[in-house]
């Protein structure tokens, strides 16, 4: 079960980070505020930047707090996401924006620039031709390859894992409330 956690919690996370660092950084956020500080004649407005990327930072604390936790605590998987369980609730706020906002972000994205930058995204490898609707979704669906990976590794705990029990417990009824918001 060692080998599954450390492979799930090293590698997942590594990806997480990457992908919304790139998000963040290099790809899409920061070329939209570079281009929306320069004022009247912006082809961004600077009311998008919050909209498009609100709890993006919240989201890579978590991951990288899990990271170190996953690297610290390899067998411990079910105790690291019962201990974080309260952080986890950054998922459900940037579901509810995403949800809320919709229209809006569906606006934002027809910004000549975005769609500029987007079309250029979806060519790169290093994206893996990911466009920002890929990026949107993937907190959305973290959760469930939460709960995913932990069905499994019930499956190969012998004893029984009551702390992974547990989390996944708490990671479906987060995913059943982002599902019904």
């Amino acid at each position: 079960m060692s080998a599954i956690v450390t492979h799930f919690g090293f590698d997942a996370s590594k990806e997480e980070i990457r992908a919304m660092s790139m998000w963040r950084d290099k790809k899409y956020m920061q070329p939209m505020v570079e281009e929306s500080l320069k004022g009247k004649y912006s082809l961004v407005k600077a009311n998008y930047i919050p909209l498009l990327f609100n709890h993006l930072l919240e989201l890579l604390q978590l991951s990288s707090h899990l990271l170190k936790e996953f690297k610290e605590k390899p067998d411990e998987l079910g105790k690291v996401l019962q201990e974080t369980e309260p952080k986890f609730s950054v998922f459900l706020k940037y579901t509810i924006h995403y949800k809320h906002n919709e229209k809006q972000i569906r606006k934002a994205c027809n910004n000549i620039l975005f769609i500029k930058i987007n079309q250029e995204n979806l060519a790169r490898r290093d994206t893996n031709r990911l466009g920002m609707s890929d990026y949107f979704i993937a907190p959305i669906q973290r959760i469930t390859r939460y709960c995913l990976l932990m069905k499994d590794l019930q499956r190969y705990s012998n004893p029984p894992d009551l702390e992974l029990d547990k989390a996944l417990k708490a990671m479906t009824a987060l995913a059943i409330a982002m599902n019904n918001v």
